[in-house]
């Protein structure tokens, strides 16, 4: 039977673990106003995969497999039911155009999974779009189960991904954190990657407008979306993010 609760609401202890109280309040504050406006706000990183990766420092072994391709599709999907997360919607487009999906195992336990697209279009939301330039990709879709996290499993999916990116004739990896999200913007600093912009996407439900802005770099040189585009600003602190 399925919870009347919202899925974000039951994971409210989970949450203030890991986000502490300060983004805890503004993650809280977005959802009480989530029915006139929503808000999102990105830190944009960029890994450049002709130089040398860093190596991950997660709190144990684990071994990561990367499924891609039809003939990887059966295999992927079984990782991924075992997972206990729903499968994507979109799951077979996600196949289809070649996006590499990355199971991060503990022995024989599946724990953790990552994607990675070779293709402009995915959506960051409300109708933003990446824009990526030749042999270029971008991770997204994260997960780890639970009981595994805070062990640093995330950088292991990240340099897996990488690796393989590079391997296959990708030069750069780019990718979005929550500027609420401690735990993945400490990843993006021990790994070393390069903050490009920081992108701020406001949804105005009752008249259906997405303001978008950009801090640091002009928005378009990386995203494509219908709205109402509040331009690029001179690099500056995000004062929300930087205050908490």
């Amino acid at each position: 039977m399925t919870s009347p609760v919202p899925r974000a609401w039951r994971r409210a202890g989970e949450i203030l673990r890991w986000r502490g109280p300060g983004h805890f309040f503004l993650l809280v504050l977005r959802e009480v106003l989530r029915p006139l406006i929503y808000w999102y706000a990105w830190n944009i990183y960029l890994t450049d995969l002709q130089e040398p990766l860093p190596r991950p420092y997660a709190k144990g072994k684990f071994n990561v497999r990367i499924f891609s391709g039809e003939n990887d599709r059966e295999i992927a999907r079984e990782q991924l039911a075992s997972l206990g997360e729903p499968l994507p919607p979109n799951f077979a487009q996600r196949i289809n155009r070649g996006d590499a999906l990355a199971i991060g195992h503990c022995g024989p336990e599946p724990v953790a999974f990552a994607w990675m697209t070779f293709s402009s279009g995915m959506e960051l939301a409300y109708g933003t779009t990446w824009i990526l330039h030749p042999n270029e990709g971008t991770q997204y879709g994260t997960f780890v189960l639970p009981k595994w996290r805070g062990q640093g499993i995330h950088s292991v999916l990240n340099v897996a991904l990488n690796t393989y990116a590079r391997e296959h004739g990708v030069l750069r990896s780019v990718g979005s954190i929550s500027v609420l999200n401690n735990q993945s913007l400490s990843m993006a600093k021990r790994l070393g990657k390069k903050k490009i912009m920081t992108v701020i996407l406001v949804h105005v439900r009752g008249i259906g407008w997405t303001f978008r802005k950009a801090i640091g770099a002009p928005l378009h040189t990386r995203f494509a979306g219908k709205g109402v585009d509040l331009g690029h600003a001179a690099p500056a602190r995000l004062g929300l993010g930087d205050k908490v």
